[in-house]
């Protein structure tokens, strides 16, 4: 099933959005689609974009598409347009425009959307070496650390104007963008802040071996103390990541990540759900289709590092991903959120999953390359 996902991914899904999921005139990507495929004049949100312009670039690198990479291009120069404000050597992106005519309707400086225009940029430029996009990388880190970093307590504010709460996941995300800044432009302070990342992550997010979400402004655990299988296999992965390019032993904290997910976080049919207590008891028993991507890459992980039962759960969730998500309402969509019974939660396709869908089949490709199907295997 990993090669049906990996030929889904590159043989639909990436013509299929490269059809109806870009919008030529306007230069963007679109946001969704409806359940014909068509697409839906909702605000375009810049994390969006940015996700997108990874997709299409990394097409392009892991030889999906040669020319997928303009569209990138393009949307990249659109980013810039009609999302970012320049302040003396600082960029920094609106959180969303009105498609129509592009007037901003959230002036919002989010930190999840800026780890993805990082994220964006690393991509890019991987594929067409424009130096301009590290200038602009520079000039979007100032931002980050000048205005989205909290001077007293560290980490990041949750956007601008900053709310009450914190959360891990930018923090997450902007670790995964300054991983693939190092890869794309090594020597430039990209590593030593993956470090930071790495280090609040050990000081604030990993408790008791267990990723908790949600934090006060001094990092005290907020009254919704939870825990996401989703994000669990992501960091695995990402820590990953992290001690190939630096050779720091992360060893216990990835174990404790990837068996906490797959001991807790599936139901009794497969799906990864929602969200956990901290007491390991389940409160959100939806399920969405991200994190099953984001298991397949941490089971490739383990597959490196020596599980031999690795390659048999990416299997399995690839199986679940081809029968309970993808490929519906149409040929290249999938259902994004299913309810504890399997009903779908929403009746469009987002374009933000593809991004998760699109690293996915990449990691499982290098990681598992053309191995036999075990699930056919074992019939």
């Amino acid at each position: 099933m990993l090669k049906d996902y990996i030929n889904w991914m590159r043989e639909t899904a990436l013509p299929l959005w490269t059809e109806r999921g870009f919008d030529a005139a306007a230069g963007r990507f679109r946001e969704r689609l409806d359940s014909a495929g068509a697409p839906l004049a909702v605000p375009h949100r810049s994390m969006v974009q940015a996700r997108q312009i990874f997709v299409f670039a990394h097409a392009t690198e892991q030889g999906w598409n040669d020319d997928a990479y303009r569209m990138a291009e393009i949307a990249m120069a659109s980013l810039r347009r009609d999302f970012a404000s320049d302040s003396g050597d600082e960029t920094s992106f609106a959180f969303a425009i009105d498609p129509a005519n592009a007037t901003i309707t959230s002036t919002t400086r989010d930190a999840y959307a800026h780890a993805f225009v990082l994220f964006s940029i690393a991509a890019l430029y991987r594929v067409n070496g424009d130096a301009a996009l590290l200038e602009l990388a520079d000039r979007t880190i100032r931002f980050i650390e000048r205005r989205l970093t909290d001077p007293s307590n560290g980490g990041l504010f949750d956007a601008l104007p900053a709310p009450a709460e914190k959360r891990q996941n930018p923090h997450m995300h902007l670790l995964e963008a300054y991983l693939f800044l190092e890869r794309a432009a090594p020597g430039r302070g990209h590593i030593e802040r993956a470090t930071k990342l790495v280090a609040l992550f050990r000081r604030h997010f990993f408790k008791g071996g267990l990723l908790l979400e949600y934090f006060r402004s001094d990092w005290s655990i907020a009254d919704r103390a939870v825990w996401e299988p989703g994000h669990h296999f992501e960091w695995a992965w990402l820590l990953g990541e992290y001690a190939a390019l630096t050779g720091e032993d992360l060893g216990q904290e990835m174990a404790a990540l990837y068996e906490s997910a797959t001991g807790y976080g599936l139901s009794a049919d497969g799906l990864i759900i929602d969200e956990l207590s901290p007491e390991l008891a389940p409160l959100k028993l939806s399920r969405r289709v991200w994190p099953h991507t984001e298991a397949i890459k941490a089971a490739s992980m383990r597959h490196a590092r020596g599980d031999t039962d690795a390659r048999r759960f990416a299997e399995s969730i690839a199986s679940t991903l081809m029968q309970r998500f993808l490929n519906r309402p149409f040929a290249g969509g999938w259902v994004d959120h299913l309810d504890a019974q399997g009903a779908a939660l929403v009746d469009y396709v987002p374009a933000s999953s593809l991004y998760h869908l699109a690293l996915a089949a990449s990691v499982a490709a290098k990681g598992f390359g053309a191995a036999p199907d075990l699930s056919k295997a074992a019939s």
